[in-house]
């Protein structure tokens, strides 16, 4: 395999899509970013927009008795979309998916209080930009976008450094703004293999950052 093009961070990568999201002129549009990572690659955009980063809090839906391994993704309203292979092949029923997805909910609302999340009202007069990191899946990102299209924004921007072919894709078909510099085919694909430097983002540091751009660029 060739060598990949690679980020030296993820602040560098959110200065490219500040770049490109600077020349569409939007006026005063609604950032939001997935944590963890999608935060980090916010900040450029935010600066160079002046504009605050609000969380736009998703959850993988983890396999029982295996929780790194993920059938789907969840929002905080309850939007949620399903890996059906994956349902399939562990088994699910309804009633474990839904009691699984009530855990989750759960979990995101503690961190919904921890450091905020969403705005309908503002969401429904803006031009709404949705970052992230990467898109390995693609079952989070849409997930939230799913989320965000149900408060009928003026417009909805997807602005992410990397995703796999599939997931793009997937993206494209519900969302027709789609900003990805970098989009690959590979079968093995993971989204830190295109960043030089990663690390996982601690709530703490998450938290400090959406508030220092509260106090900086609130109106």
């Amino acid at each position: 395999m060739s060598e990949i093009q690679k980020y030296a961070s993820r602040e560098a990568a959110g200065e490219l899509l500040a770049d490109k999201i600077q020349e569409l002129h939007l006026e005063k549009p609604y950032l939001l970013a997935i944590p963890r990572g999608g935060i980090q690659v916010a900040k450029a955009v935010a600066d160079r927009l002046k504009i605050p980063i609000n969380p736009l809090v998703v959850k993988k839906l983890p396999a029982p008795g295996n929780p790194e391994y993920g059938f789907g993704a969840i929002t905080e309203d309850g939007t949620k979309i399903l890996n059906e292979d994956a349902v399939d092949y562990l088994h699910l029923s309804p009633k474990i998916i839904e009691d699984i997805s009530q855990k989750v909910i759960s979990e995101i609302q503690h961190r919904k209080e921890y450091y905020g999340g969403l705005h309908d009202e503002k969401i429904h007069t803006s031009d709404v930009i949705i970052v992230d990191d990467g898109v390995a899946t693609g079952y989070s990102l849409i997930a939230g976008i799913m989320t965000v299209q149900k408060r009928d924004p003026k417009s909805l921007w997807v602005a992410v450094p990397v995703s796999s072919e599939n997931a793009y894709l997937k993206i494209k078909q519900i969302v027709k703004n789609v900003i990805c510099p970098i989009v690959n085919g590979e079968y093995f694909f993971a989204v830190a293999s295109y960043y030089k430097e990663w690390y996982d983002l601690q709530e703490e540091e998450i938290k400090r950052i959406l508030e220092d751009y509260r106090a900086k660029y609130s109106d």
